[in-house]
C-alpha cells in the first residue's frame, strides 16, 4: 500500500470516527441487542441445573450471608476455589444476587443475558474501530450475539464466568486500541486493570497478551521484540494466573486424565477438537452440554491433523500475501482456543461449546470483513448477498432459541445428552441425581441401575444408589451397594498419581456411608471403625467428621467429639446447627466459655431456634451469669 493510499485510509477512518457519535451509528446495534435478547429470552424462565450450579451456587457456603468474612473467603485462594477453579468475581456476583434476591434463578439468568448483551455491544464497537462498515460491524455483532454456540455460555448460570470475563476481555481490547491511537499511557494501564478483572473471572483470559499482539498486527505495528517487552505486565499476569490455575486444578484432581490415551492420541484429540470448532463456527451441529471421550479414537481423529495442516497452509499463504483479515481471524481464534484443546489435561469431555465464546470473535471478524469487501466489490449483488445472510442468521436464531430450552432444568439437560450419548454413565448418573433431589426414588434408582449396566465397576455409582436406599430405609440394599462399591474399587496404590485423589474420595464416601448404616442399626463401635477408615482416605471429608462427632456423642466421648467439631466449624462456618451441637458438647465438658462462643455464633446465624437460647441459658448458668440465663429462657419461651 502506497503512502498516499495509507493517508486516504487514515483520513477515511478519522471521518468514520467522527460519524460514530451519530444516531445512525447506534441504530443497528440497538436492533441487534433487541434481536439477541429475544433469542435468549427463554433462558430467563429456566431453573438451576445439576451441572455445577449446585457446587457453585446452591451448596456454596460462601454465599450464606453477604458478610466481610464470606467475601474474604470468596477471594481466598483456598476457600474460594470451586472444583479446582479460582474465579472469584462470578461467585461474588452470585453472592450479591443471593443477598438481594435470594436463590432466584430468574435473576441470575437475567444477569447472564445482560452481560452477554454488553459483550455484543463491545463487539460492535470493536468492529467499527477495526475498520468495518456499519453493515459489516452489525453482521459481526449479530453473529456473535445469536450464534448457537453462544447458548451454553448464556443459558447456563454457572457459565457466568464466560460472559463476565468476556465483558472485561473485550473492554480491554477497546482500551488497548484507544491506547494505540492516542498513545496515552493511562489507557495502557486501564487495559492492565481490565485484564486483572478478566483473570479473576476466568483463567481463559490468560490469552489476552497474544490477542494484543494480533491487534498490533492489524494496526500494522512492526512485529518486533519491543512489542513483547511492552506487554511484560500482561505476560507476567498470564504466567502467574496460569501456573496458579494449573496448580489449583491439579490439587483438586480436576486435571486427572479420564482416559488411557497416550501422548500421540492426546495430540490427535487436540487436532480433532480444533477442526471441529472451526466447522461448528459455520455449521453448529450436534451441540451437547457434554462430549464424553470415546472408548477408542475413530478414523476422524487420525484424519484431523490433515485439517490442521490445511489451516496452517492457509495461514502461511495469507501471511505471505498480506491477507490480513485471514491472518487476524485465524491467529485470534487459535490463540484463544489452543489452551482449551485438552491435550495435557482431561475433564469429562474433550469439547465444550463455551470454550468458543471469545475465540469465535476472530473467525466472525474475518467473515464480517469478507462481507465488507463483497458489498464494495459487488454492489449490484448486495440484495442477494444480504438476503442469503439473512436466511443463515435466521436459521442460527431459531437453533439458538430451541437450544436454550435444553437448559430448562436437569431433566431436560441430561435427557438431551442421552439423545446423543447413551453409552456413557455420566448422563444417567446426573439424571438420577435430578430425580433423587425431587424424591422421585424409583426413577433415580432406575437411572443409577442403567449406569451400572454400562459400567459396573464404578464405586461412585454404587455409592449414589446405596445412599438412596439408605435414605428410604432400605438398609440391607444400601449395605450391599456400599460393599459392592468397595469391592469394585481399584487398589489406590496401583493408580497413577493423578487418579489417586478421586479414588480416595470415593473410598472415603463408601466407608462413611457404610458407617451411617451401621450406626442406624446401633452398631456404634463398628460404625466408628468404618468412619475412621473413610477419614484415613480423605482427611478433609466434612461428612466424615460430622458423622464421627455424632458417634462420639452417642458413645459418650465428648472430648473427642469436640475435637471433630473444632475441625467442622472451620470447614463449614456458616452452619448454625453445627455451632449449636458444638455448644452442647462444650456444656457437657463443663466449658461454658467455649459453649457461649459456639451458641452466640449459632444464634447470630439463626436467631429463631428455641433450643439455641435454652442451651445458651445453660452455658450462662454454668458461667455464673444467672441474669443472662434467665433472659435467654424468656427468649426461648417467647
Amino acid at each position: 500500500m502506497s503512502k498516499k493510499q495509507q493517508k486516504r485510509k487514515r483520513a477515511k477512518a478519522t471521518q468514520d470516527v467522527k460519524k460514530s457519535g451519530s444516531l445512525a451509528t447506534y441504530l443497528p446495534i440497538i436492533f441487534i441487542l433487541i434481536v439477541t435478547a429475544g433469542v435468549f429470552s427463554g433462558s430467563i424462565s429456566n431453573d438451576f441445573v445439576n451441572w455445577d450450579d449446585d457446587v457453585n451456587i446452591l451448596e456454596n457456603d460462601n454465599l450464606n450471608g453477604f458478610t466481610a468474612e464470606n467475601i474474604g473467603r470468596i477471594f481466598h485462594f483456598e476457600h474460594g476455589r470451586v472444583i479446582g477453579n479460582y474465579n472469584p468475581l462470578p461467585i461474588f456476583t452470585f453472592a450479591v444476587e443471593k443477598a438481594v434476591f435470594g436463590l432466584n434463578p430468574k435473576v441470575m439468568h437475567t444477569t447472564n443475558l445482560l452481560l452477554h448483551l454488553l459483550c455484543v455491544f463491545f463487539v460492535y464497537l470493536l468492529g467499527r474501530r477495526l475498520g468495518l462498515s456499519l453493515p459489516a460491524a452489525g453482521f459481526l455483532a449479530l453473529l456473535f450475539g445469536i450464534h448457537p454456540m453462544r447458548v451454553e455460555s448464556v443459558a447456563w448460570i454457572t457459565e457466568r464466568k464466560d460472559v463476565l470475563f468476556g465483558v472485561f476481555y473485550l473492554a480491554a481490547m477497546l482500551t488497548y486500541l484507544s491506547y494505540l491511537k492516542q498513545q496515552k499511557r493511562n489507557r495502557f494501564w486501564y487495559t492492565v486493570l481490565l485484564f486483572i478483572f478478566a483473570l479473576f473471572s476466568k483463567i481463559q483470559a490468560v490469552s489476552l497478551p497474544l490477542t494484543l499482539l494480533v491487534l498490533d498486527y492489524w494496526q500494522r505495528r512492526d512485529l518486533r521484540l519491543n512489542l513483547v517487552i511492552e506487554k511484560i505486565p500482561f505476560f507476567a499476569l498470564s504466567l502467574l494466573f496460569g501456573l496458579a490455575g494449573i496448580y489449583f486444578l491439579g490439587e483438586d484432581g480436576s486435571l486427572e486424565d479420564a482416559t488411557n490415551y497416550n501422548i500421540f492420541q492426546r495430540l490427535l484429540v487436540g487436532a480433532y477438537s480444533y477442526v471441529v470448532y472451526l466447522i461448528k463456527s459455520v455449521v453448529p451441529y450436534r451441540m451437547s452440554p457434554l462430549y464424553p471421550y470415546p472408548a477408542s479414537l475413530s478414523a476422524w481423529f487420525y484424519a484431523a491433523p490433515l485439517g490442521v495442516a490445511a489451516v496452517v497452509g492457509l495461514f502461511v499463504t495469507a501471511w505471505k500475501k498480506d491477507w490480513r483479515p485471514v491472518v487476524f481471524g485465524l491467529a485470534f481464534f487459535t490463540f484463544n482456543i489452543m489452551f482449551l484443546l485438552q491435550i495435557l489435561g482431561a475433564g469429562q469431555g474433550y469439547l465444550a461449546d463455551r470454550f468458543t465464546y471469545i475465540a469465535y470473535f476472530g473467525l466472525f471478524f474475518t467473515a464480517a470483513y469478507g462481507l465488507n469487501y463483497a458489498l464494495q466489490k459487488f454492489p449490484q449483488k448486495k440484495n442477494l448477498l444480504l438476503g442469503g445472510l439473512t436466511v443463515v442468521l435466521t436459521v442460527y436464531a431459531i437453533v439458538s432459541f430451541q437450544q436454550v430450552k435444553i437448559w430448562e432444568n436437569g431433566r431436560t439437560l441430561w435427557t438431551h445428552v442421552l439423545q446423543h450419548y447413551n453409552n456413557v454413565t455420566t448422563p444417567f448418573v446426573n439424571l438420577g441425581h435430578y430425580h433423587r433431589d425431587r424424591k422421585e426414588t424409583e426413577k433415580a434408582v432406575e437411572n443409577y441401575s442403567e449406569a451400572l449396566q454400562i459400567n459396573g465397576k464404578k464405586g461412585e455409582i454404587y455409592n449414589s444408589r446405596g445412599k438412596l436406599y439408605f435414605e428410604t430405609g432400605q438398609n440391607e440394599k444400601a449395605m450391599a451397594d456400599f460393599n459392592q462399591g468397595l469391592a469394585v474399587m481399584p487398589d489406590i496404590n496401583t493408580l497413577p498419581a493423578g487418579k489417586r485423589q478421586t479414588a480416595a474420595k470415593t473410598y472415603a464416601e463408601l466407608h462413611v456411608n457404610k458407617s451411617a448404616v451401621l450406626g442406624t442399626l446401633g452398631n456404634y463401635e463398628k460404625s466408628l471403625e468404618e468412619v475412621n477408615k473413610g477419614l484415613g482416605y480423605n482427611p478433609d471429608f466434612l461428612n466424615g467428621y460430622m458423622n464421627r462427632s455424632k458417634l462420639y456423642t452417642l458413645l459418650d466421648r465428648p472430648r473427642q467429639a469436640m475435637q471433630d467439631y473444632d475441625k467442622i466449624v472451620k470447614m463449614k462456618p456458616g452452619d448454625d446447627l453445627i455451632w449449636y451441637e458444638r455448644g452442647q458438647t462444650a456444656n457437657r465438658l463443663e466449658n461454658p466459655q467455649k459453649a457461649l462462643e459456639s451458641l452466640n455464633r449459632a444464634i447470630q446465624l439463626n436467631p429463631n431456634r428455641r433450643e439455641y437460647y435454652k442451651e445458651r441459658a445453660r452455658a450462662h448458668y454454668k458461667a455464673g451469669n444467672t441474669a443472662a440465663a434467665q433472659e435467654d429462657m424468656r427468649r426461648a419461651e417467647n
